[in-house]
């Protein structure tokens, strides 16, 4: 029973860190603070995570380096259309989530998502973990592009490497495009790939 409850601590914490450091910025955000909306003593804390950066590392792996290597994105090796819908419907579900890290909904998911990011880039440590993280993403859509190019899905005088990329692109900047939506998130981003992509499949596919 003791191990559960440290366990539920210990991710309330990073969960409580996660949203205040989107909402505040790491900088802005105190060990106070995260002993507030925690609801948990200093010690309590500190039983934990050894430092504010300590539980800045967590957050960055539970949030952003850990979901690019969870079962979430199931792919199939036969089909390409549904491959990419499975990787924009990932996309749109990790924004979902940061707009659900708080009770009240989060305002600006999809900014204060990509702001943490660039925050988190100024440390060289967390800096290489997202890099190995981003070229692990790029590969998985590069798998998509040559499975089905191989399957004869594709046009085979396009190059694997541009459609691997033109994809990643227009998958960020549909996200960064609407980067000013306040709530429901993931509905919005579903119709906007859906709607981009759709119309690039009739460009690339047989």
């Amino acid at each position: 029973m003791n191990k559960t409850k440290t366990i539920t601590s210990k991710e309330n914490i990073v969960k409580v860190a996660f949203a205040l450091f989107l909402e505040k910025g790491y900088k802005e955000v105190t060990i106070k603070n995260i002993m507030e909306e925690a609801q948990l003593s200093k010690g309590a804390i500190y039983h934990h995570f050894e430092s504010k950066e300590a539980i800045y590392f967590a957050t960055i792996e539970t949030y952003y380096i850990n979901l690019f290597q969870s079962e979430e994105l199931q792919l199939t090796e036969e089909d390409f259309k549904k491959n990419i819908e499975a990787v924009y419907h990932f996309a749109a579900n990790l924004f979902s989530n940061v707009e659900m890290i708080t009770e009240k909904g989060l305002e600006f998911p999809i900014r204060n998502f990509y702001s943490f990011q660039l925050e988190s880039e100024n440390n060289e440590v967390i800096l290489d973990r997202i890099r190995y993280t981003v070229a692990d993403y790029l590969n998985i859509v590069k798998y998509i592009v040559v499975k089905a190019m191989e399957n004869g899905q594709i046009r085979a005088d396009l190059d694997p490497e541009a459609i691997t990329l033109q994809i990643i692109g227009m998958l960020e900047g549909v996200s960064i495009n609407h980067s000013t939506i306040r709530n429901n998130v993931k509905q919005v981003l579903l119709e906007k790939y859906k709607l981009v992509f759709d119309d690039y499949f009739k460009m690339i596919c047989i």
